[in-house]
């Protein structure tokens, strides 16, 4: 045989060319540790040039270890090198297939080695897995068809089906002319040894390019997001410094390192100014320092607060903010930066505040209004109830008023009445309030009463006030006296409608009884109204179907329950509960109403529906009062609507279903 072809040359000339793709895919995998491929490439050229050296030593060593360890090691290198092409043309490798595989023709070389040898059909076992990952290979290959990698990945493909060819040359040539040993052979086997020397150099190449190739990929990726954090870096930059919404930027430890044009603005003081200090130069010293302590605590618990605050400006005007803080975070989770948004809504508090005194107090007076007198006169029962104190109501009405108006004139009566009240507000407490009810009626609310004999002082000095005569313009003058009438809670009322009633009937019997009379209501709460029947359902109140009139009659027990444990100082928690019950019954007594109205086709249906629907909502809103401390009133509230609604909605109702036969 041409000493070229030579078969222990060739396989040492393929010895060293694989060993040395052995250190090249080494250093590739080194360098490049996030790809994958480069380690089983270079385990898989490892495993075949220590398979090959054993092969060429087959002349000097024992044959298990020349054949049949060397056959194995070759085997599981092709597969580790069929394993890395296919993860590299994002394919998954098929493991389990190829250790079978290899399994099966170890078995086979063991058998025709040792049970029965036979070269040609040893050498059919050894080649065909190498053939089967070559194809394989191959295959994946040609369906790789991804950016620049994909010439290369043909390129590979053209290579190793280059060496299946030359294999199947190798192992036909064997097989039909049964040659026994490896060296005892001509070109077509020593071509096969040939061709792999060049396969073998070539796929080192398109191993290390499709590495290069991988990478560049990689750097793309990082560069063009990059390019995106930069972009959005600028983005931010510019909204940072273009925003309305004033910004502060701090360290963990509270210190300002950046503000936005916009927070100057609202601050009044420049970044240079700001910068290394606290946000405690814009305190304004009307939060108090629970407010802050509860900030924090919900900053450091959750990482964000969002709420409202007045602070300082710079020339010490105040100014209302709303203010969002949000933590920026490392990766171990401790506190970057704080960041903080800042909103004027000074104009918008003020604007609210006008439009809150307008609905809550007189215009002309600039007392407290009815509206204003009832929400107070509830909180302050609900206060009592919980506290143990006494409330002092007290009901006036003006004497003499109506001749003044008559004889003078309405700007004259506007001016009496203007006068009283500044006089009245001149001698009540600041935590006591004083409304406007009525044309010449007034009522005040005393709070935390110790004494009952305090409102007696109160009443008296009230009276007092209206002894000088009240200028009225034109040289004129003229004087008015009052009539009070004093109810006191809990002993002569416990619910807020009797004491009011309680309140008005006193002073009527004082206004009866002659000018700037007091009159102490002597009706005694547990005699003023049976608390078990603070609702009295009544015969008007029945509709004429008995499935409603049954759940309305359970309304109002539900009512005067809740009455009682408001009264006999129940937990809030059981009141709640009790307010929830009464919420859910409600709900299906709509319901039942509505299967009715559906039932028997009533032409109002959708309106009165929509009055439901309206009650449930009111009822939410009231349990929210409730739980604000604002018992009384929520009850009292109840009571209204229920009532107003039986008459005004169900009695047609009830009506229109009794005429259909409905019960």
């Amino acid at each position: 045989m041409n000493s070229l072809l030579d078969i222990r040359t060739l396989i040492l000339v393929i010895t060293i060319v694989v060993t040395c793709r052995t250190f090249i895919l080494g250093y590739v995998w080194k360098i490049t540790r996030p790809y994958r491929p480069a380690s089983y490439w270079a385990i898989g050229s490892l495993l075949i040039s220590v398979g090959e050296l054993l092969v060429g030593l087959r002349d000097y060593i024992s044959p298990v270890v020349s054949i049949l360890l060397a056959q194995c090691l070759i085997m599981t290198g092709w597969m580790s090198i069929t394993g890395g092409i296919s993860i590299a043309a994002r394919h998954k490798p098929a493991w389990r297939t190829g250790g079978t595989f290899i399994a099966l023709a170890i078995l086979c070389t063991f058998w025709f080695l040792v049970v029965s040898p036979d070269f040609a059909i040893r050498t059919y076992a050894a080649s065909l897995p190498v053939i089967g990952f070559d194809l394989y290979a191959a295959f994946v290959c040609l369906r790789f068809k991804e950016g620049a990698q994909r010439a290369t990945f043909r390129i590979l493909a053209i290579t190793l089906l280059a060496q299946v060819i030359s294999n199947l040359v190798k192992t036909a040539y064997i097989g039909i002319n049964e040659l026994t040993q490896l060296f005892d052979a001509r070109w077509q086997v020593g071509q096969f040894y040939v061709v792999s020397v060049i396969t073998a150099s070539v796929s080192t190449a398109l191993f290390v390019l499709l590495a290069v190739q991988r990478l560049q990929e990689q750097l793309n990726v990082e560069l063009l997001a990059r390019r995106e954090i930069d972009h959005s870096v600028q983005l931010a930059a510019m909204v940072y410094q273009a925003s309305s919404e004033g910004m502060l930027v701090t360290e963990p430890d509270g210190r300002i390192i950046s503000v936005n044009p916009a927070f100057t603005a609202i601050s009044g003081y420049t970044q240079d100014e700001l910068v290394g200090k606290t946000p405690r130069i814009f305190k304004s010293g009307k939060q108090e320092p629970e407010f802050y302590e509860a900030m924090w605590r919900e900053i450091i618990a959750t990482g964000h607060w969002k709420g409202e605050l007045w602070n300082r400006h710079k020339d010490g005007n105040l100014s209302a903010e709303a203010l969002s803080i949000n933590t920026i975070r490392n990766p171990d989770g401790s506190a970057q930066r704080f960041v903080a948004l800042y909103h004027d809504v000074t104009s918008q508090k003020q604007s609210a505040e006008v439009i809150y005194h307008q609905a809550n107090h007189d215009q002309l007076t600039n007392l407290a209004n009815r509206n204003h007198f009832f929400q107070q006169l509830s909180k302050e029962l609900s206060r009592a109830r919980r506290t143990g104190k006494r409330v002092g109501l007290l009901f006036t009405d003006l004497n003499r008023f109506k001749p003044i108006n008559d004889q003078f004139g309405h700007e004259a009566g506007d001016t009496v009445l203007k006068t009283v009240s500044q006089r009245w507000l001149a001698c009540v407490r600041d935590n006591d309030l004083l409304a406007r009810i009525g044309g010449d009626e007034f009522a005040l609310i005393i709070c935390d009463l110790n004494d009952v004999s305090q409102t007696e002082v109160i009443a008296r000095k009230l009276i007092a006030t209206l002894e000088a005569p009240i200028a009225i313009g034109n040289d004129q003058s003229c004087t008015v006296g009052t009539s009070i009438g004093i109810a006191i809670y809990p002993d002569n009322a416990m619910e807020m409608d009797s004491l009011i009633s309680v309140a008005d009937a006193a002073m009527y019997a004082s206004k009866s009884s002659g000018n700037n009379i007091i009159r102490l209501a002597d009706v005694v709460a547990s005699e003023n109204k049976n608390q078990s029947d603070w609702i009295v359902f009544e015969s008007g109140h029945l509709v004429g179907v008995k499935k409603i009139d049954e759940q309305h009659q359970e309304l109002v027990r539900m009512v005067n329950k809740i009455n009682r444990a408001i009264h006999s100082r129940c937990e809030d928690a059981l009141l709640k509960l009790m307010f929830n019950e009464l919420v859910a019954f409600t709900e299906h007594h709509f319901s039942t109403e509505l299967r009715f109205m559906i039932d028997f086709h009533y032409p109002d249906t959708e309106a009165h529906d929509q009055q439901h629907q309206a009650l449930v909502a009111q009822l939410s809103n009231l349990i929210t009062r409730f739980e604000q401390g604002d018992e009384l009133q929520s009850l009292q509230m109840i009571k209204d609507w229920l009532l107003r609604h039986i008459e005004h909605a169900d009695k047609p109702l009830g009506a229109y279903l009794a005429s259909k036969g409905a019960n």
